[in-house]
């Protein structure tokens, strides 16, 4: 996200205490597993404008709160202004380090935060930065539906790669028995496959370009004898709005026979409308894809501000107070969900 969210009028304050009660119980009731021997909580989570977006401290120890419940996560939209990111830590408590990069485009870090005592860092850190020679160059068709309710098909022909807006964070680490590499990804959004302008469809097949290009790249570090370590896994803000066959984001990201996560079966979507996928976990055919114990999307705006939520559906329609309360929520917390799985490491 570019801009950070407008604060909403009037400012909804509210009890720390209780709202981490209300998140704890919602770990339960979405039946979150907790952190245990032999088995791996790893998420990823965009935490909308991080940095920059005015947060109180209640809320910074809330994403804390979230945070914690996890082993290892991918977090996207670190702001450069890194004091909100390190009040969240410090409320994380010393059981927990972390990894960073330096920003990149719309000024966003990549993190890992990870529990000491079950998570341990290995010896690749770096980006996935490619080479002009391995950018690939394709025919990208973007669906879209014109005016009269009309489908239709752009070709944009021999489209050339154009290097990563914020190139993905390569991370590898140990838990227990297993040795895995995490590609940590905020992938180019652009503009929608249904904009009026061709030249914004075109941005659209920009962003399927890279999909594209990222999963092209797992898949022969997968195959190359001189990769570091062969158990990838893909994750984060990939932009993939609907995980559907003929969705062309989604086609680019299982191009290679790699498996996403496929949550929508449990909770829907990662966003707060609770309608598209943009937030992805993608995992090599085998291997690590055998280790998925459990899946899911922890859906914490279900929770909190109980009091706010009631107060706005008395007051007005559903569309309405919807509305208002998401402008709530991503203006405290985010208008992603973490999207978590849990791994056997035995």
């Amino acid at each position: 996200m570019a801009l950070k969210f407008k604060s909403p009028v009037p400012k909804h304050t509210y009890s720390y205490a209780a709202e981490r009660t209300a998140v704890t119980k919602h770990f339960t009731k979405r039946q979150v597993p907790k952190s245990t021997s032999g088995r791996l909580l790893l998420a990823t989570w965009n935490i909308a404008n991080l940095g920059v977006q005015g947060r109180t401290l209640n809320a910074k120890k809330l994403i804390a709160h979230i945070l914690k419940r996890f082993d290892l996560v991918a977090i996207q939209e670190v702001k450069d202004e890194l004091g909100s990111f390190h009040t969240v830590l410090k409320h994380l408590g010393p059981a927990f380090d972390y990894f960073i990069t330096d920003p990149a485009g719309n000024t966003e870090r990549m993190a890992f935060v990870y529990r000491k005592s079950r998570v341990k860092p290995a010896n690749l850190f770096g980006e996935v930065a490619l080479r002009e020679l391995e950018y690939p160059k394709r025919t990208v068709n973007v669906r879209w539906t014109d005016a009269t309710g009309t489908p239709r098909v752009d070709k944009f022909k021999s489209l050339r790669f154009v290097p990563f807006d914020r190139n993905p964070a390569i991370g590898s680490f140990k838990s227990g028995n297993f040795d895995f590499v995490l590609a940590n990804c905020h992938l180019y959004f652009g503009k929608f496959q249904n904009s009026k302008k061709k030249d914004e469809r075109a941005r659209y097949a920009r962003r399927v370009l890279e999909i594209y290009a990222l999963s092209r790249w797992a898949n022969r570090r997968v195959d190359s004898s001189k990769t570091y370590d062969k158990d990838i896994i893909m994750l984060g803000d990939m932009n993939v709005p609907a995980m559907e066959p003929e969705e062309a984001t989604y086609k680019a990201l299982v191009k290679f026979g790699w498996q996403p996560v496929k949550y929508v079966t449990k909770t829907a979507g990662s966003n707060l409308g609770n309608d598209k996928t943009y937030d992805q976990m993608v995992f090599a055919p085998g291997g690590v894809k055998n280790r998925v114990v459990d899946e899911g999307v922890f859906d914490f705006d279900k929770a909190i501000f109980k009091p706010l939520w009631t107060k706005l559906d008395n007051q007005m329609s559903k569309g309405k107070a919807v509305s208002k309360f998401n402008a709530h929520v991503k203006h405290h917390i985010s208008d992603h969900r973490p999207l978590w799985v849990q791994l056997d490491v035995t």
